[in-house]
This record gives C-alpha cells, structure tokens and sequence, in this order.
C-alpha cells in the first residue's frame, strides 16, 4: 500500500509484520552466532577450520589482504542498524497510522527474502566449512541475488511514497537511504566479490585451470561489473532510485587495494601480471568513485527527487480546499 488510507480509523498493528521483524532478528543473530563461533572456534568439533585457514590451504591470487575481511565487521554493524530502525518503526505513528504499516516501506516479503538470505549464509557457513566449494560458489551467487532483490522492492517502497516522505517524513527518507539502501548494498557488493574468488576457487581447484588465467579472468568480470553498473545506476532510469546508495565503489576500491597491498607485502613488487591489472582496476575504480560522487552531488542540487511532486500536490490541495491544505 503507498498512503491512500481511511485515516478516520484508529491505527492497527500488524502481527505477521511484527512476528517478521522479529524472526528477522533471530535469524541474523544466529547466523552471526554460528559465523564467530567458526572463526573462534567455540564449539570444538563443529567446525573443521576457519575462512582464513581455507584460504591459504586454497591460494588464489585475486584474494586481498586479511585486514579487507575486516568489512565484515562493517556490514554486520550497519546489518544492526537498519534492523534497530524497521524495529522502532512499530513504536511509530503518523497521521496514516503506524509507520511500519502505511505507507508500507518495508512488505512482508522483504522481511522474508532477508530469512532466506540468513538461511543461505548460515548453509553457506558449513558448505565452505566441508570445502564443497561447487556449492559454496551457488550459496554465494544466491546470496547476491537475495539482497539485489531485497534492494529492489526498497527502492521500489521508496520512490511510489517519495512525494508523501518528502514532505512529511524527511528524516526516515535519509535513514532509509543511509541505513537500509547502503547497509544493503555494502552486503551485496562485497558477496558479489566474494562469489567471484570462490568461482576462480572452483575453476582452479575443481577444474583445473591455471590459477594467474583463472584470477585474470575474474578480475576482468568484475571490471565489467563495475563498468556496467556505473553506467545503469548514472544514466538509466535506475538513477533515481538508487541515487544515493554510494558505498559499492568503496566497497571495490578497499578491495583492490587490499590486492594490491598483499603483492606488495608478500613479493615485493606489482611485477606479475594480475598485479598489474590489479592496479588499473584500482585505477579505474577510484575514478568511478569520483565520478559517481560528483554526479550525484550534482543532481542533489539541480534535480533534486520528489520536490516537484509535492509542490504539484501542495497547490492542488490548496485549490481543492479554497486556500487551506491538509496533511497527506
């Protein structure tokens, strides 16, 4: 629903939302549970060893430098905080109701894409664990997809209520865009990294090709990747729903520069081909960071998002109420 409620009716709960809300907690704490207590080994014999571990039984010569896993930290903590926001959405009232309930940001079957992905991650956990790394590359690229779709039914909430956020709500547009759009879209960056080393992982170790071919190739579709999506999110129609998501860029260029430091740190010189091209992509990535925070800066100002809308909407109430205008 957008907004286009009886507000004569006193405002209700929704009980399945909220029963989401919470499983959306629960699962995401016991993945996150399930994640330390691999890399801490807390529970002796569940697990046979860690992330780090397998990848250096397992090199590859795209995987960056330890201290870039560290993102995880990053993406659990905005994970957190857009769950704290939707929480305290319950609590919430407008003229409309309650603010979980209309305008509806947040349907049912974002909540329920967000468990599948707890699910994925957590069978992703124990897949990786066993090294059925075939199956931990499907995991991962299922990952991705579940988060570009959690992404798409927000922004697609977001912009149909843009007008009535606008003007009445300002606030919860920002967070929305700061807590859930780039929390979101962090997670689905980095998976997407994460699903093409363990691709160039299965094509190495599981097919045989050689490691230096198979990690330039992987380096060359993420360039494409990177390519393209500047491209759809800056100069389709895609742009204003996803104006002012900014981290996948950063999410890219802290990974390659995390390559680039481990040639550097473990063979002294950017001598070896990938290195090379490791330095270009990061080049290249850098530019496009610029680029994409200079264009949206500039639309912020000359095209800014819903204002024409609600100037539309605030003179035809006026003229449809002889010079007084109501609350959407």
């Amino acid at each position: 629903m957008t907004m286009e409620e009886d507000k004569d009716q006193p405002p209700r709960h929704k009980p399945l939302g909220i029963l989401l809300i919470v499983f959306a907690w629960l699962t995401y704490v016991i993945r996150l549970f399930f994640g330390y207590a691999r890399q801490n080994n807390w529970i002796p014999g569940l697990f046979v060893t860690t992330v780090g571990n397998t990848s250096r039984w397992f090199p590859n010569e795209i995987v960056p430098a330890s201290w870039v896993f560290d993102i995880w930290l990053v993406i659990y903590g905005w994970g957190f905080l857009w769950l704290i926001y939707v929480t305290i959405c319950i609590c919430r009232k407008t003229p409309l109701g309650y603010f979980y309930v209309n305008p509806e940001l947040f349907p049912n079957r974002f909540y329920v894409i967000w468990l599948i992905n707890n699910f994925l991650i957590l069978s992703w956990t124990f897949l990786n664990d066993s090294l059925e790394r075939v199956g931990a590359c499907m995991l991962l690229f299922l990952i991705a997809l579940t988060l570009y779709y959690m992404l798409y039914i927000s922004y697609r909430r977001v912009d149909q209520n843009g007008p009535w956020l606008t003007e009445n709500a300002p606030a919860d547009l920002w967070l929305i865009r700061l807590f859930v759009h780039n929390g979101l879209a962090i997670y689905a960056t980095w998976v997407t990294i994460a699903t093409l080393l363990s691709f160039g992982l299965v094509l190495t170790y599981e097919s045989g090709y050689d490691n230096e071919d198979t990690s330039t190739g992987m380096l060359g579709l993420l360039l494409a990747i990177v390519l393209v999506w500047f491209v759809l999110e800056n100069f389709t129609a895609l742009e204003r729903f996803c104006r002012y998501t900014l981290v996948p860029y950063v999410v890219v260029v802290v990974a390659l520069a995390g390559l680039v430091d481990k040639y550097i740190t473990f063979t002294g010189s950017l001598e070896r081909r990938n290195a090379v091209f490791a330095c270009v992509l990061l080049g290249v990535a850098s530019l496009v960071l610029v680029a994409r925070f200079s264009l949206v800066t500039w639309r912020h100002v000359t095209q800014p998002l819903y204002v024409k809308a609600v100037r539309t909407t605030s003179i035809k109430k006026t003229e449809q109420n002889g010079g007084f205008t109501n609350e959407l």
